[in-house]
C-alpha cells in the first residue's frame, strides 16, 4: 500500500549520514567549515499532499533508496547526496513558489520535478532565469522541453511517441476499428489524443467515436455509450491509472468485452478486477529478467518489505536520481557544472531503458524504446500475443 507523505519539507537523512570518505583524486572536495566534505543538495518539486500525493510518495522511496546506494559508495567523487523536498501539490499554484524557493537557495544544484507537466512548465521561466537545472524526469509533454531552454531536460519519452506507438501496435495486432475516450486537457490528453488520432488516420486504423472526459468524473456510463455504439473491436483510454480503472469498470458494466488498451502501472489501476487483461507499452516491466532490474527490485523490495508493487513511477526515479549523479561527477557539483555534465553524459546505466544517453537537440532519451505488457493477476507482464 502506498503511503501519503507527511506536509513538510524534508531533508533525506540518507544524504547526511557520514561518511569518512576522501575526495577522489580527479576533483578536490570542496570543504565546509568542519573540514568535511561538503552535502551536494539536489531539489524535489513534488506532491506530498492532495489528489497526487501517491507519486510523491513513490518517487520519495526510489529517490532515497538510490541517494543510500550513492552514499554507500563514495557519493559524488567524495561528497555525500542529499535531497531537500518541497510539497507543490503537482499543481502550478504551488509550483511556482516552490520553484522561487529552490532557486533563492543556492546550495540547490539540481531540482527534481514536478509530477505533471502542467505543474513542470508554469514554473520553468523561474529555474530558467536562475539558471536552475529543472529535471522533469516524469514529464511526457513535449513541450516541456521542445518549449523550454538548455535548463529544462527530461528522461520521460513524450506522449506523442507514446501514443503514435500505441496506434501502430494497435493496428499490428489486426485491429481495424477502436473506440476512445482521453482526458479533456489541454496540457497533456488533447496533445495525447492528437497525436494518436493523426497516426490512426496515417496508417488506417478507424476511429468510431472519441469521447473527451474528465479525471475528476465517476459516472463516465454516457460517455462510454457513445463511444462503443459504432462496436469498435478495441477501446483506447488515454489517461492516467485512477480514471483508467473507473473507465475500464464501467466499459466492462455496459456489455463491452473488446481489449482494453489503456491504464498505468499503478495501485489504483493495477488492483481492478475489471482491468484484468488490459494492454500498454510499458517502459519498465518489473517481471524483467534483466539483471539491473532484477538488482533494483529486489533492493526496492528489500528497504520498503510491506510494498508489493514496483512501478514505472519508482524506475522513473531511481534512475534520474542516478544519472543527476553522473552528470554531476561529469560537469562538476555546482550548477553551471551539472548543466555541463548533462550535455556530456553518455550510456548511463539505466532500469528503465538499459542504457541513457540524451540527444542534446531535445533533451530527452535518445531511441527509447516501449515494450507490449499485458496486465495479468495484478502484475504487468511482457505481452508476446
Amino acid at each position: 500500500m502506498k503511503k501519503v507523505l507527511k506536509r513538510a519539507a524534508v531533508v533525506s537523512v540518507a544524504g547526511l549520514m557520514a561518511m569518512g570518505l576522501a575526495a577522489c583524486s580527479g576533483e578536490a572536495a570542496a570543504s565546509n567549515t568542519s573540514g568535511k566534505p561538503s552535502t551536494v543538495y539536489f531539489g524535489v518539486s513534488a506532491a506530498e499532499t492532495g489528489q497526487y500525493a501517491q507519486y510523491g510518495q513513490q518517487f520519495k522511496e526510489a529517490f532515497d533508496l538510490a541517494v543510500d546506494q550513492v552514499n554507500a559508495k563514495g557519493g559524488i567523487n567524495g561528497h555525500p547526496v542529499a535531497l531537500k523536498y518541497e510539497d507543490s501539490q503537482s499543481d502550478p499554484k504551488q509550483s511556482v513558489p516552490v520553484a522561487q524557493k529552490f532557486v533563492g537557495d543556492s546550495s540547490v544544484i539540481l531540482v527534481f520535478g514536478d509530477y505533471s507537466s502542467a505543474a513542470s512548465i508554469p514554473a520553468s521561466p523561474i529555474y530558467t532565469a536562475g539558471k536552475l537545472l529543472q529535471y522533469g524526469f516524469n514529464n511526457s509533454n513535449p513541450d516541456f522541453t521542445a518549449k523550454g531552454t538548455k535548463y529544462q531536460w527530461s528522461t520521460s519519452i513524450t506522449t506523442s511517441a507514446t501514443y503514435k506507438w500505441t496506434a501502430d501496435y494497435i493496428k499490428k495486432q489486426g485491429v481495424k476499428s477502436v473506440g476512445v475516450t482521453y482526458l479533456n486537457t489541454s496540457d497533456w490528453g488533447i496533445p495525447a489524443y492528437q497525436a494518436f488520432e493523426d497516426e490512426a488516420k496515417k496508417i488506417g486504423l478507424k476511429i468510431t467515436d472519441a469521447e473527451g472526459v474528465l479525471d475528476t468524473s465517476d459516472d463516465y456510463k454516457p460517455s462510454l455509450i457513445k463511444a462503443v455504439k459504432g462496436n469498435p473491436q478495441a477501446f483506447v483510454h488515454i489517461g492516467y491509472g485512477p480514471d483508467s480503472a473507473k473507465i475500464v469498470t464501467q466499459l466492462r458494466s455496459i456489455g463491452y468485452n473488446g481489449t482494453f488498451y489503456g491504464g498505468q502501472d499503478e495501485e489504483s489501476f493495477d488492483g481492478t478486477s475489471a482491468a484484468t487483461g488490459s494492454i500498454i507499452g510499458s517502459e519498465f516491466v518489473e517481471t524483467s529478467t534483466d539483471p539491473e532490474v532484477k538488482s533494483f527490485v529486489a533492493a526496492f523490495k528489500k528497504k520498503y518489505p510491506s510494498e508489493t508493487d514496483v512501478t514505472s513511477f519508482e524506475a522513473g526515479a531511481y534512475d534520474a536520481l542516478n544519472v543527476a549523479v553522473a552528470a554531476a561527477k561529469k560537469g562538476g557539483i555546482t550548477r553551471e557544472g551539472i548543466l555541463k555534465g548533462f550535455g556530456e553524459i553518455k550510456d548511463v546505466p539505466s532500469v528503465v531503458y538499459g542504457k541513457i544517453t540524451f540527444d542534446p537537440s531535445t533533451r530527452r532519451v535518445a531511441s527509447p524504446h516501449l515494450t507490449p505488457t499485458i496486465l495479468k493477476d495484478g502484475k504487468w507482464v511482457v505481452y508476446n500475443g
